[in-house]
C-alpha cells in the first residue's frame, strides 16, 4: 500500500514538472515567434530532427511529421507539420532548397488493390521523387511512382501522379502540368496555359 501511494505521489510530482517546464517553453515561443506549436514541436528542435534522420545540411523537420522507412531529404529543404513522408516499401527522394508544406502526404506504395478485391491483390509500390527547388502546395497527396522535376509548383490540394519536367505548374485532382514556372534572377512568374473551354 505504502508502494502505491509513494508511485501515485511521484507520478504526481513528476505530472506538475512537467506542466511548469511546458509552460516556460510556451511562453518563450510565444515571446520570440508569437506562435503557439504542438508539444512535440516545443520539445524538439526540428533542425535537430532532420540531422537525426539523415536530411542534408540545414534542412528541417517538424515533429509532427510521420517519417516512414526509407526517406531521404537534401539540403535546405523545409518538411512542414503534419506530413506524411512514406518511404516504407520503396524510397521516397527529395531534392535540395524543396519545402513541403503542412499536410502534404507523399506515398512510394497504395493497398488498393488488396482492399478492392478483398485480400486478393497485392501492394503497390514505387519510388516516389522529388526534384530541388520545388514547392508543394499545403494539403497535396503524391502518389507512389511519381517523379516531379526541379523548379516545379504544385498547388494546394492537388492529388498528384505521373512524371512532371522540370519548371512545371501543376495542379488538380488529379494533376496536371497547367502552366510553366519562369524564373529571371530572384523574380518568379507562373505562365498558365489557356483553358481550352473558356478561352481564359
Amino acid at each position: 500500500m505504502h508502494n502505491l501511494h509513494a508511485h501515485k505521489d511521484s507520478a504526481v510530482d513528476f505530472e506538475k514538472e512537467l506542466e511548469k517546464t511546458l509552460s516556460l517553453l510556451r511562453k518563450r515561443m510565444k515571446e520570440e515567434f508569437h506562435r503557439h506549436v504542438p508539444t512535440g514541436t516545443l520539445l524538439y528542435d526540428r533542425w535537430q530532427l532532420a540531422r537525426f534522420y539523415g536530411f542534408g545540411e540545414g534542412s528541417s523537420v517538424y515533429d509532427e511529421s510521420l517519417i516512414l522507412g526509407d526517406v531521404k531529404v537534401g539540403k535546405e529543404s523545409w518538411i512542414g507539420p503534419f506530413t506524411v513522408l512514406d518511404g516504407a516499401h520503396a524510397p521516397l527522394t527529395i531534392g535540395h532548397h524543396t519545402h513541403i508544406s503542412s499536410g502534404v502526404q507523399i506515398y512510394t506504395h497504395n493497398t488498393v488493390a488488396i482492399a478492392l478485391t478483398g485480400g486478393k491483390g497485392s501492394l503497390f509500390k514505387r519510388p516516389t521523387k522529388i526534384g530541388n527547388c520545388c514547392f508543394i502546395g499545403p494539403r497535396t497527396i503524391i502518389g507512389p511512382g511519381t517523379v516531379i522535376g526541379d523548379h516545379c509548383f504544385v498547388a494546394a490540394a492537388s492529388y498528384v501522379e505521373g512524371v512532371f519536367p522540370d519548371y512545371s505548374y501543376i495542379s488538380g485532382s488529379p494533376a496536371k502540368k497547367t502552366g510553366v514556372v519562369e524564373i529571371q534572377d530572384t523574380q518568379v512568374r507562373f505562365k498558365l496555359f489557356k483553358n481550352e473551354h473558356t478561352g481564359t
